[in-house]
């Protein structure tokens, strides 16, 4: 079908109408709710929403010229209660940033433009617009990054490998063209830009997601990834600030107004819902923990623990099932469409009842080896399953294995006990390098160098004495009225089955 995009007013090729995407959006939003969880802050959920909406109406969906159904369109700014640093958003005015992301923002403008983008992401229709091409259904999250673009066939075996749902396996798949990122990145910075702020503050976070993107070689999920080359990125938004900007403008930075929001905000993994220290991954309201291969990467979200291999050829997820026993979650994984069963035996792990299953299943691009022990717990079945190539998995075994028989209750006081960091925003009392000012302790991982780039400088940056830098602390007090908290703590993730995920924008 045709329609009119509200932004260029031509008419293109979509994949749905506005009224199929507003629908979508709101199905889609519950799911990553369920799955995420919102940072229980109403404040900062407030706040994020006061910064929104204002460049909103800047856009071309509330132009008074702009047809009837995007004027009406309400939109909705959630935070998630998520590490990671990602902003996204879903078909019909639903945008989403996560706490990591606030984290790493400066200043009220960057948060700006970011929010800017994804409108702009929904206003020029680019999810209907990528329909249209057919270019859906890419599990670009996981399977995707860790196997090589490689498409499960069977949406029953991405809904049971990767536990999606057949709505999101499609729409919060979707990466969008280098072209629609630069067009986001024109809208927002020019929307941010005419609502008074300095737009081009966002230059410096774009520098920031570089970083990050070297520091990891991937983030799953990135907001970078898909997105066109950060210093390019640095120079367009700008020029495009400088060319939005109004002529005399007194422009509007916002830096205390953002420290105030993010002050006693959860830094990096919430202990309470899963931790890594060293080389092993610690629950403390769940009581278990497990070993975690050397070099791996891992994502700790709300439904599920990803593990990915240095290279990026492999993975391992870990969840909670809905079954009663290792032997019902093992059979019914065994009867999933698209999935072969090679072996599939009853044992032990450190004293608890397991089933482990070795199988393949198709791709696109070929096919995929898997292992999966099913893992009585506390009443509860867990998942934990490792998945690569198919001519890979004897090389990967030995680390799957070491992981998954590794799995046992956690005891040690120290970690169950384990607080999490939270943000303090600190005024500089020296001219010194940023390396001078960061914890001498660990604190569950977060280096120097993750700290410089929460910071947007450089370890051995000098900071002016004054200036305002952001530290985590645990314990204690955070030096602010509602500081220590604010935020959710003592809730458990892995709670319980979820569905959807968190996308790429």
């Amino acid at each position: 079908m045709t329609e009119r995009n509200p932004v260029t007013g031509k008419r293109q090729l979509v994949g749905f109408s506005w009224s199929q995407e507003r629908q979508i959006g709101q199905e889609a939003d519950a799911e990553i709710i369920q799955e995420y969880g919102l940072y229980e802050d109403p404040e900062v959920q407030a706040y994020v929403n006061r910064v929104g909406q204002p460049v909103l109406s800047e856009s071309e969906l509330r132009d008074p010229a702009a047809a009837v159904q995007y004027r009406d369109t309400p939109f909705t700014f959630r935070v998630l209660d998520s590490p990671v640093v990602n902003a996204f958003a879903l078909p019909g005015g639903y945008i989403y940033v996560t706490r990591g992301l606030l984290t790493h923002l400066d200043n009220e403008s960057q948060l700006a433009v970011v929010l800017g983008h994804e409108v702009g992401h929904v206003a020029a229709r680019h999810s209907a617009r990528q329909a249209a091409k057919a270019q859906l259904g890419q599990l670009g999250l996981m399977a995707g990054a860790i196997l090589g673009s490689q498409v499960l066939q069977s949406p029953e075996l991405a809904n049971q490998l990767l536990n999606l749902s057949g709505q999101a396996v499609e729409l919060l798949m979707l990466k969008y063209s280098r072209d629609a990122e630069r067009e986001a990145d024109r809208l927002g910075v020019g929307w941010a830009a005419e609502k008074g702020y300095d737009a081009a503050q966002s230059a410096a976070f774009f520098q920031t997601l570089k970083r990050l993107g070297e520091r990891d070689g991937l983030t799953l999920p990135a907001w970078q990834s898909t997105h066109p080359d950060p210093g390019e990125r640095e120079q367009t938004v700008t020029a495009i600030a400088a060319e939005r900007t109004p002529p005399g403008a007194i422009l509007r930075v916002g830096e205390e107004d953002l420290l105030q929001q993010i002050e006693g905000m959860v830094v990096g993994e919430d202990p309470r819902e899963g931790y890594v220290q060293g080389n092993a991954f610690y629950h403390p309201e769940l009581r278990f923990q497990f070993p975690i291969p050397s070099g791996w990467n891992v994502q700790n979200e709300k439904a599920a623990v990803m593990m990915t291999s240095p290279n990026r050829d492999a993975m391992m997820s870990f969840r909670l099932t809905p079954e009663r026993s290792a032997r019902a979650a093992a059979e019914k994984f065994a009867s999933t469409q698209g999935l072969r069963a090679l072996d599939s035996k009853a044992t032990t792990v450190n004293g608890q009842n397991a089933m482990a299953i070795v199988g393949q299943a198709n791709t696109q691009q070929g096919t995929v080896g898997l292992l999966n022990y099913f893992i009585e717990h506390n009443g509860r079945v867990y998942s934990f399953m490792g998945m690569t190539g198919a001519q890979r998995l004897s090389s990967h075994s030995d680390q799957f294995q070491r992981a998954m028989t590794g799995f046992r209750r956690l005891t040690d006081p120290s970690k169950i006990n384990a607080s999490p960091a939270r943000l303090a925003v600190v005024t500089a009392d020296r001219t010194a390098p940023f390396a001078s000012f960061v914890p001498t302790s660990d604190i569950y991982g977060i280096t120097a160098e993750e700290l410089a780039i929460l910071n947007q400088v450089q370890l051995n940056e000098t900071i002016r004495a004054g200036k305002k830098i952001k530290l985590p602390q645990i314990g204690g007090d955070i030096n602010t009225e509602r500081g220590v908290g604010r935020s959710r703590v003592g809730s458990s993730r892995l709670e319980g089955p979820r569905r959807g995920s968190l996308a790429e924008p």
